[in-house]
């Protein structure tokens, strides 16, 4: 009965998670410092560089 309950509960907090996502999303980008983090790490990624630069620059 425990088991069922802990997978309800966890089935919830997704649904709730997916419905939210982007609001939850903006709410973390808008810590600088967890953006500088996400913005620093995407960067390193060379497809996803090369495609924002080469747009940046063109």
């Amino acid at each position: 009965m425990m088991k069922i309950t802990k997978v309800l509960v966890l089935l919830s907090l997704v649904v709730v998670m997916y419905e939210y996502r982007y609001r939850l999303l903006n709410g973390l980008l808008g810590v600088a410092v967890i953006r500088r983090f996400v913005v620093g790490n995407s960067l390193k990624f060379p497809g996803l560089r090369n495609k924002l630069f080469s747009s940046f620059l063109s």
